[in-house]
């Protein structure tokens, strides 16, 4: 979501990166970045490395591992104004932070990334507000992105289709999507479905898709054929998985997502080959 100058709220942004007014500060040890609105949110505040306590001062811990945890915050939350999910980023060995030294931290590369997709036209919600500690080598970085609330992800969406033709909609959308986030140079480490969100009560269509999750993506300025195949094969992977019914989906659904991304059923076929060759590299083919 966007705050506009006026206080509405919209869930979109089109401000390009260079417009946007940034508000500095230090607080607790840590250097802080953010807009405007989120001057008086507290995010260094919250209690990351008590996971009861955690879960009772958030909406709930969306993500919880060795290199990272992630929660969700409620408007009103440790200060923030709108719904946000904010992320701490942990290095995992005492030697990490100093091989990054002459790096940025993870949290920095994932908020400049999400305003570069935005100036490039790729929706993805907004970075609001980046925490790095003072010190040079560190082991923590912080982000916090604004939330789309109500949206559904990418792999619920087709789940809670309704008949084939939802599906098949779905699915050219999503051929078309990943088609123009390639033609840009988007490149997602670890594309899923589920990284596509979808606003509520919105048609499927390509424009009203966001990113998330950006951590490991790269915006390049051209793609090579193996790094399209690798994200067309994650996509179908992550719609058809190992266990159960794999959620009704077959290859001729994955054929309909690889026609709308190649623009026709015969220029779909090297692609068919290339996901094929994908899945037999990693020994898990579709």
């Amino acid at each position: 979501m966007q705050r506009l100058d006026n206080g509405s709220m919209t869930a979109v942004s089109t401000r390009p990166s260079q417009q946007v007014q940034w508000h500095h500060y230090r607080a607790h040890g840590y250097k802080i970045q953010c807009l405007s609105p989120f001057k008086r949110f507290r995010g260094v505040e919250i209690p990351w490395e008590n996971p009861m306590n955690l879960g009772q001062v958030t909406e709930f811990v969306a993500k919880s591992s060795r290199s990272r945890k992630v929660v969700k915050l409620a408007a009103g939350q440790f200060g923030t104004p709108v719904e946000l999910y904010v992320k701490r980023y942990n290095f995992k060995t005492w030697y990490a932070p100093y091989l990054r030294v002459l790096r940025s931290s993870r949290a920095r590369e994932e908020f400049e990334l999400g305003w570069a997709l935005m100036d490039a036209g790729i929706r993805t919600p907004r970075p609001v507000w980046l925490a790095e500690a003072d010190n040079t080598v560190s082991r923590y970085s912080m982000i916090a992105t604004e939330a789309i609330p109500g949206a559904e992800n990418g792999v619920e969406r087709w789940i809670h289709a309704q008949n084939e033709d939802e599906r098949r909609e779905l699915l050219v959308a999503f051929g078309s999507y990943f088609h123009t986030l390639h033609e840009r140079g988007f490149y997602h480490d670890d594309c899923k479905a589920a990284h596509v969100l979808v606003l509520p009560h919105a048609r499927n269509e390509p424009e009203k898709f966001f990113m998330i999750d950006l951590a490991g993506c790269k915006l390049l300025g051209r793609l090579t054929a193996y790094r399209r195949a690798k994200n067309l094969y994650q996509v179908l992977h992550s719609l058809m998985p190992r266990k159960g019914n794999g959620f009704g989906f077959t290859k001729e659904h994955a054929n309909i997502f690889l026609s709308a991304y190649a623009g026709s059923p015969m220029e779909a076929r090297p692609w068919v080959k290339w996901v094929d060759r994908i899945g037999r590299l990693k020994g898990r083919r579709l």
